[in-house]
């Protein structure tokens, strides 16, 4: 019987640790950067996203997000949780139109 309550109460614990996280890549358009809080906002349809982008977040295709355009496409991986920071901001890259 402990054992049982044992695995039963471990499962539920392993379960709680990932209930506030998603793991799943933020797709949008950038609204803004605010450079005092770090928190870069990204537009998704209708909603926005809230991200602090820290000294570790790698950055693809921009040097700094102050240079971040207002309606950029960009994608965050990491957590996007309160409090945490992304770990990889890349600009999608447009399609090329033909002349």
């Amino acid at each position: 019987m402990k054992l049982f309550s044992t695995a039963i109460i471990s499962l539920l614990f392993a379960g709680s640790v990932f209930a506030g996280c998603p793991s799943k890549t933020i797709k949008g358009k950038v609204v803004s950067f605010d450079e005092e809080s770090k928190t870069l906002t990204v537009a998704q349809g209708k909603k926005e996203k809230k991200v602090q982008v820290g000294s570790k977040t790698k950055m693809e295709g921009f040097e700094c997000p102050t240079k971040l355009e207002a309606g950029a496409r960009v994608s965050i991986d990491g957590c996007n949780c309160k409090n945490k920071v992304a770990t990889k901001v890349t600009v999608a890259k447009g399609k090329k139109k033909d002349s």
